[in-house]
Formats: structure tokens, sequence, C-alpha cells
């Protein structure tokens, strides 16, 4: 079945009561069901607990014994185990920093009493996210706008502050956070002066900071917002941007772009302060505040929807260039490369400005039967031409830095940055100093940069690796360059 995505409202059980109107709650996904806590109603901060059980479409007060955490708003909420955990927020007199648990086996709150370590400042609007047996705090507000990132450990009950390598965000409140393949992906906020539409990435094992160059059209800044992972993509759905917003975005993480998502159903009102989660193949909303009036529908964005008219098959056309590259059929020119022929097609080599100014133009090569190609592996050259004919490839570490080289030679910009993005990816403080040094030998200006951003931040680690050695003895002045940057 051919698959597109969809809006509809979502309808509950009449013998079930939803949660009234409300926005600035939490809520986290946790067995098939939605749970939602606190929140503002439009005169008061809230600390009432409901659970919205998908299957069925039932809502329920979650009957709890114990300390519950008092009315607030612009805290946040997330699961870890069988618990889910409230930390912060605003009380209606002043900003807190007390750390709940709800414990669905006991069906009982407690506080959280820290062995080790010292919690957040008293805060709001700040994003929490769990990864691993940790959950990580950035940012929010505690009377100025924060850039700090703590750590609590569940295991060992510590908390920590995190001290990251790399370009930090700047201090902002209202933004999101999402957790993606070992990486934290922030996006949006407020920065007390503008709203922001940036997005940082922050790696879990290397502990550092890198700010994400996208392609597309960005959602305009905003705080405010809700977004969320599926598959390979994060969603960016509302928010504020002096007005509520109700369009939705999404971001391929693993191509780095932008596009504004087009869906079936009718999208949701224009909101801020809501929340959303992802069970299974949907995002759910609920509440938040449209400028008007606080809001308690519930609204589900079906990822992918089964069309009954008829089955449309999988596209070839991707596979069926990608036979075509160094193919005699129909083919118009060949390059020797390494004193071998490479069979090519001059109108899918027009995608290469090096190739169209060399085909058309008034150079010798537009006339030749065979072009020679000097200065590149042949299979690093076949590799450039299956991206050419595809628009895709698969690009291994172990090629990146020759094939970027082959991609800056012959002038195809996303060819390159996607060489750079994989070195990116794999960078750590064993090979760090070896992708820095083959970075100043290409003039790589771009990949050069962040190796000796992440050089720095982790010195102590680097200098003591074989590359880095290795760097010294065959270029002397890039240690030197390392040292008068510390």
């Amino acid at each position: 079945m051919s698959a597109v995505w969809g809006w509809s409202k979502v309808e509950s059980t009449p013998d079930g009561r939803a949660p009234c109107q409300r926005s600035l709650h939490a809520a986290a996904v946790l067995n098939d069901c939605i749970y939602v806590f606190g929140g503002y109603d439009g005169s008061n901060r809230v600390n009432d607990f409901y659970e919205f059980k998908i299957p069925t479409g039932a809502w329920s007060k979650v009957q709890a014994s114990g300390t519950s955490p008092s009315p607030r708003d612009r805290h946040t909420g997330v699961v870890h185990g069988n618990s889910f955990f409230v930390l912060a927020g605003f009380d209606g007199n002043q900003r807190v920093n007390d750390f709940f648990e709800f414990n669905f086996d006991t069906m009982q709150w407690s506080p959280v009493v820290a062995a080790t370590g010292s919690p957040p400042s008293p805060r709001h609007s700040h994003a929490s996210v769990v990864h691993g047996n940790s959950m990580f705090v950035f940012g929010g507000y505690d009377g100025s706008y924060r850039s700090d990132f703590h750590e609590y450990n569940f295991a060992s009950s510590s908390w920590l502050q995190v001290n990251a390598a790399g370009r930090v965000p700047r201090a902002r409140y209202r933004a999101t956070c999402v957790v993606h393949s070992g990486c934290m992906y922030l996006f949006g906020g407020h920065d007390g002066t503008r709203h922001l539409n940036d997005v940082h990435v922050f790696d879990f094992d290397s502990r550092f900071w890198m700010t994400l160059n996208t392609e597309g059209t960005a959602p305009i800044p905003r705080d405010s917002h809700v977004s969320v992972i599926h598959e390979q993509s994060m969603y960016v759905f509302g928010g504020s941007t002096g007005s509520a917003m109700n369009d939705f975005h999404e971001l391929r993480l693993d191509k780095c772009r932008w596009q504004e998502v087009q869906a079936l159903g009718i999208a949701p009102n224009q909101r801020f302060c809501h929340v959303a989660c992802v069970n299974k193949g949907s995002m759910f909303v609920f509440g938040g505040y449209d400028g008007t009036s606080r809001l308690n529908d519930l609204v589900e964005f079906r990822f992918s929807i089964d069309l009954m008219s008829c089955d449309i098959p999988e596209s070839t056309l991707i596979g069926n260039l990608r036979d075509m590259v160094n193919s005699e059929l129909l083919s118009d020119v060949t390059f020797i490369v390494e004193g071998t022929p490479v069979y090519a097609h001059k109108v899918l080599c027009m995608r290469c400005t090096y190739f169209r100014a060399m085909l058309t133009g008034e150079m010798k090569e537009s006339r030749a039967k065979t072009i020679t190609l000097p200065d590149v592996r042949r299979s690093i050259f076949l590799a450039l031409l299956e991206y050419l004919y595809t628009d895709e490839l698969d690009v291994e570490l172990e090629v990146a830095m020759e094939l970027f080289q082959a991609a800056d030679q012959f002038g195809v910009d996303r060819l390159k940055r996607m060489c750079e993005s994989t070195m990116l990816a794999s960078i750590k403080v064993e090979n760090a100093a070896s992708i820095f040094h083959a970075a100043d030998e290409r003039n790589a200006k771009s990949l050069r940069e962040k190796c000796l951003n992440f050089i720095l931040g982790n010195f102590d680690a680097v200098t003591k690796t074989a590359d880095f050695e290795e760097m010294g003895r065959t270029n002397i002045e890039l240690v030197f360059e390392i040292l008068r940057n510390r």
C-alpha cells in the first residue's frame, strides 16, 4: 500500500473524563498510555495526573498515594523504567527545583533524594530527556536565561553538571530536546531577546556539542513548540513566534534537510505550550494555548496511512540510474582514469558544474572521444559518478577524506558536506588528530575548524594518542597552532 501522513481528532470513550483545558503541562508515554501531569488551566496551576489508554481511547485520573508534586507549570516529565519523573517548574509564587517520582508498581509519589551532587537551580521552561540510565536537563529560566547542562544518574542517584566540549548552545528557555541514535537534538527556544530556530547536537559518548548545518527551509524561529522523533526524522509542530502557530516540519536527520509536512486531514488549531508524544506509528498532541483559550483536545498524527485505492510499486528510478554507472549502454562520453575507461552519460554528468563546463564549452574535451582524468583514483571517481547519477551515496569512513577531495576538485558541494558529516560523526579521541591533519592537508576549512574545536575540548586525552604524535612528526606547525589556541 502507498503511505501518506494524516491528522485526525481522537474521540475519547464516553465513560472517560478528559483533563481540563490547560497549557504548560508535561507528558510522556509508557506501555501504550499517555500520562499528563500539571499545568496551568487559565486560573490556577494544577497537580492532577491523568492517563490516556491509547488502544481503548479512555481517559482516567490516576489514583495515586504518597507525596505528590505541588501544583505547577513549565516543569518537565520523563519516563524511566516503570516510573514517571517530574522536575522543577513554577508553582505560582516561585521557581522550584524539586524532583518527584511516580512508581507505577506501587502507584505512589515520592520525592527523589539524590545521594550525591546538586540539582539544577530552581527554574522553569527547561528541557529534559532520558538516555540510557540518565536524565539530561538543559537550559531554562532561573531569573536568567540558562545554557547549563545537568545529568541525573538513576542508578547512582547522583546529580552532576555536564562538562561538554564543542560549541555549547546559547542560553535559552522553552526549547525542545529529543534523543536519536546516541545524540540529543536541541531546537529553537527564546534567548531573552529573540526567538531561535537553530539546531544543536550533543553526542552522549564524546560529550561534544556541535551546531547542525541544515539544508531546506527551516521553521521560522519559535519557542513553546513540541519536537518528537520518528524513525530517521525529528518533527516540530506549532509553537509561538509572537503568535500561535500550527505549521508542521520534518528534519531528516540522516540528510540534515528540513521540509514542511503536507498531510491529509485537518491540522490542529494554532497553539503553543502544548505537549506531544509518539507511540508506535503516531504522534499525539494534547492541550496548549491558542492565544485566546487553553485547550484540552487530543489530536493524532499518523505517520503512515494505508490507502485502499491501489497498490503503487516502489520506484525503481534510483536503482536504474545506479545500474548506468560505468555502463556502455547509451554512453556518450568516456573518461580514462588510472589507464582504464569509465563510461558515462553527458546528461547526468551535467549535474556537476565542472563537467558541464568541460562538455559544453570551448574546452578541447568537449570534442574529444575520451577524457583523461589524472588526479583521482578510479574507485573514488566511480563513487562520485554514483552520487551524480543517483543523488545518494553511502560514504564509508575509510574513503571519506579522499572522496571529499575529489568532490572539492569537481565542485560537488553537497557530496563534500556528506563526506564531512561522515567524518564528524566518527570523530573521537583516538582519531581526532589524524582527521585534523588530513583536513589541513586538503584545505577542508570547515572540517578543520570543527576538529580543532574537538581537540581543544579534549586536549589532555587527544595529545596522548599515537595519531597526535604522528601529526607532530609530520607537521609540527599544527601542534603549535593547537597550543596557541588553548
